[in-house]
């Protein structure tokens, strides 16, 4: 995310202070759903971190 200069503080009126106070609420609010919502999609697989799994190809069985 980009960074974009802001002007001090006492440089705005009241009603920038409070719209710019509610901008960056705003957006930690969705950020954080945002997170629990990515948390939930998560599937986890049963595997502890040190713990590989290795496929093998599928091995045709030979019908008699």
């Amino acid at each position: 995310m980009p960074s974009r200069a802001l002007r001090p503080p006492a440089d705005l009126s009241a009603s920038a202070r409070a719209a710019e106070i509610t901008t960056i609420l705003a957006n930690a609010i969705v950020r954080t759903c945002r997170a629990a919502a990515a948390r939930e999609a998560e599937v986890g697989l049963g595997f502890l971190l040190d713990q590989r799994v290795y496929t093998t190809p599928y091995q045709h069985e030979r019908l008699s």
